[in-house]
């Protein structure tokens, strides 16, 4: 299977089951950290990732 396909296929269902709950967000986090540190996207795609699981980090106090 594409490494791309893996990473949606594990990130599609967190995402569309967001509703903004504390646990929604855990889960979406969990999986975008799995599919970083898995390195499943291109380098331009995981930099951009890196960043946005950067940013997340930073708002989670809020």
């Amino acid at each position: 299977m594409r490494a791309d396909l893996k990473a949606l296929g594990l990130t599609l269902p967190a995402y569309l089951g967001y509703l903004g709950t504390d646990q929604d967000r855990t889960r979406l986090r969990s999986a975008l950290h799995m599919v970083h540190a898995a390195r499943w996207l291109p380098d331009d795609e995981q930099a951009v990732l890196e960043t946005v699981i950067g940013a997340a980090a930073l708002g989670a106090g809020n």
